[in-house]
């Protein structure tokens, strides 16, 4: 008799369900992996653009705004939440990005010695054909430290106010009478020591400019800048600058001025009638510009000892010792004849107690803006509240 042998059923069943198993984890790991490394990116953004929030609200503190820890972690908080990121760790960082072991809370004020904020947020991603091999859900993970200090001096971003007017202003604004006396002054920003309780204008922030939820912005900040010409040993008046050779004060405005300024030095004036330049004046309105602020004035070129023997305003042979910068948003500008009535009317303080005599030569209207710009800082520069343009600067 023929002995059968029987022969086995369903192994090929059991091979070939492996091998599907197999090839829908390859393909899992493939384009789960894939989300994972584009989850990683936007990861990446959003942790960078928290630890920037934060640090905004740092450097505003620095530049003399009244801000409190809980308006750094409602910053970073609202820019985690936007991004989709959870957030795992968010701490204050000295200005070269080391923490200082203070971790960012929503009490208490900022530490004074906090010059930044450093954050790791986490994105979590759901996979799909990752979960045959039970994997559920995948971790995009980032980190970010942004610090903020005096800024080097290198812009980056024209929408944060590159562009230099060559005109300059005290650093303690005098209104002028129809001679061109100097009245009462109003200092830029907070006043220096020994000045305390003194007029001066506040740096403000976004939330006081024209928006489209408040077309005029916030009218009691707005600042009216007169143009003064004073004369004899005056040193509280504007004038304009000659910041690059072979370029009229028109060409200058409109610019661009590839010059780098290192402050603080003496520059010399240059003649200019403010009616001639108004419409290249008007180019600026509602965007931010950067403003000289001089502190002394000299009829004669100090040379290099630096020392002025000479003090006061001379017409173009003016010098004027240019000490820092500060960024003006630009509302109006009343320079025209028929305009400048305006600059003794609402909005905006001090109004001019004159608008007419060859002293006083119209004024400019706007905002001293809270100067946070993105570029290189000076890690360990002094900072003087008000004074002292503030930059921020993505570290890793």
């Amino acid at each position: 008799m023929r002995r059968h042998r029987e022969r086995p059923h369903g192994q090929v069943i059991v091979i070939v369900a492996l091998a599907l198993v197999a090839v829908v984890a390859m393909v899992g790991l493939v384009i789960d992996g894939g989300t994972v490394f584009a989850q990683q990116r936007i990861a990446q953004n959003g942790s960078d653009g928290t630890a920037t929030a934060g640090t905004v609200v740092v450097a505003q503190s620095l530049s003399g705004l009244a801000r409190t820890g809980s308006d750094v972690k409602g910053a970073v908080d609202a820019v985690a939440a936007a991004n989709g990121l959870t957030l795992l760790t968010a701490e204050y960082t000295d200005d070269l990005g080391q923490p200082i072991g203070q971790p960012v809370t929503a009490t208490g004020s900022i530490p004074t010695n906090a010059r930044g904020v450093h954050v790791t947020g986490n994105r979590s991603v759901d996979t799909s054909f990752s979960r045959v091999l039970g994997i559920n859900q995948l971790n995009a993970t980032a980190d970010a430290t942004v610090v903020a200090g005096a800024l080097s001096g290198q812009c980056v971003a024209e929408e944060d106010g590159c562009a230099i007017l060559p005109v300059t202003f005290p650093v303690k604004t005098f209104e002028c009478d129809d001679s061109g006396n100097l009245l009462t002054g109003t200092w830029v920003g907070a006043p220096p020591p020994g000045h305390g309780g003194e007029d001066y204008w506040p740096l403000v922030g976004l939330e006081s400019l024209p928006s489209a939820s408040n077309p005029t912005g916030d009218t009691s900040k707005l600042a009216i800048l007169p143009l003064c010409r004073g004369s004899g040993t005056s040193t509280g008046t504007f004038g304009w600058l000659d910041l690059m050779a072979g370029m009229n004060l028109a060409q200058e405005i409109t610019g661009p001025l590839n010059v780098t300024l290192d402050l603080p030095d003496w520059f010399q004036a240059q003649t200019g009638n403010p009616n001639g330049v108004e419409n290249e004046l008007m180019a600026y309105i509602h965007k931010p510009v950067l403003i000289p602020l001089h502190n002394q004035a000299c009829r004669q070129d100090p040379g290099p000892s630096g020392v002025c023997t000479d003090p006061g305003v001379n017409g173009s042979n003016t010098w004027y010792y240019v000490n820092t910068l500060a960024v003006f948003y630009m509302d109006q500008v009343l320079v025209q004849g028929s305009n400048v009535d305006q600059c003794a009317a609402p909005p905006g303080t001090p109004l001019v107690p004159v608008t007419t005599g060859t002293g006083f030569l119209g004024c400019l209207k706007g905002w001293f803006v809270n100067y946070v710009t993105s570029g290189p800082i000076v890690p360990g520069g002094v900072i003087i509240p008000g004074q002292t343009p503030i930059g921020i600067q993505l570290i890793r």
